[in-house]
């Protein structure tokens, strides 16, 4: 499940900031603003004690859009692999759910209000709210395995089509005012 060169940059990009997390900043600032993907805003949000050196964050970023923009809908949020507990995975999902949320917030920034936002994308945004909070309270039985596949294809399929109805409303030039 976990794209292991993606990875790599990531842990390269950031020692303080875990890969799902720093995944999902990408993620978000690029699903709120995909005409324009501004590094230097996201170190800024990122914090620069929080990253490396500009070349691994560069290329980390790059992978990651790569990713995001694949026309093959290859994209997967960077989460551990089936192999690490379930609790882990979890606990990736809230990590990737939060670094979006701060990352959309950031590219956004003043720009809309939530009501401005197409209303499928306010819905993503509430549920990642919900996500990045939850209980990891689970048992790890067959019935959790399932909920946590649904609830990863789900973070999966919301992210690109976040971004896809984020750019059609800039193209249709209902920009967030």
């Amino acid at each position: 499940m976990v794209d292991q060169e993606l990875l790599q940059k990531a842990q390269a990009a950031s020692s303080s900031i875990g890969a799902a997390e720093l995944h999902g900043m990408v993620c978000g600032m690029a699903a709120a603003n995909s005409e324009q993907f501004s590094i230097e805003e996201f170190v800024q949000l990122a914090g620069t004690e929080g990253l490396a050196d500009q070349a691994s964050v560069e290329e980390f970023v790059s992978a990651t859009l790569d990713g995001l923009y694949a026309q093959d809908m290859s994209f997967a949020p960077l989460v551990a692999d089936d192999e690490e507990s379930l609790v882990t995975r979890l606990q990736d999902i809230a990590d990737f759910s939060a670094g979006f949320l701060s990352g959309f917030g950031a590219a956004v920034g003043e720009l809309a209000t939530m009501d401005t936002l197409p209303q499928d994308v306010q819905e993503v945004l509430r549920d990642y709210a919900s996500i990045s909070s939850m209980d990891e309270q689970v048992e790890g039985g067959e019935e959790d395995e399932s909920s946590f596949m649904e609830l990863y294809e789900y973070v999966r399929v919301a992210t690109v089509l976040s971004m896809t109805l984020m750019s059609d409303q800039v193209s249709r030039g209902d920009e967030p005012q």
